[in-house]
């Protein structure tokens, strides 16, 4: 008898819960399109302190083969292939960051759609009504 009200309770919640379920995923598509974007922008100033550090790097390491200092044209050079790495991954984020917002953006235009669709069905049965 228990197991039945506990079944019961839980279809109830389920069922209840549907329309807030549905109305909170337009609040997380505009989470995820804000998120995507400040996403974008921080790796677009990564992307462009690490061009800053790769010029620097390159510069240090004229003045070091100039002067014939083996031991720091080494340091540099490893500073700038890590430059580029960091640059390359940055690049990659922001790519990945880009698709996802388009993704996020076209997901909420159909959810829009949809439920405006609905909206005119319910209207247009509505006005249809005698």
């Amino acid at each position: 008898m228990q197991r039945a009200a506990m079944w019961i309770a839980a279809a109830a919640l389920g069922v209840l819960s549907a329309p807030v379920m549905a109305q909170s995923d337009g609040g997380q598509d505009r989470r995820d399109i804000r998120h995507d974007r400040r996403d974008i922008r921080s790796d677009r100033i990564d992307q462009n302190q690490d061009a800053r550090d790769i010029a620097r790097d390159k510069v240090d390491i004229k003045a070091d083969e100039k002067s014939g200092d083996k031991t720091d044209v080494k340091q540099d050079a490893k500073d700038l292939k890590s430059d580029r790495n960091d640059l390359k991954r940055d690049r990659r984020d922001v790519k990945h960051d880009r698709k996802d917002l388009r993704h996020d953006r076209r997901d909420r235009r159909d959810r829009r759609n949809k439920k405006n669709k609905s909206g005119a069905k319910k209207a247009a049965s509505a006005s249809a009504r005698p």
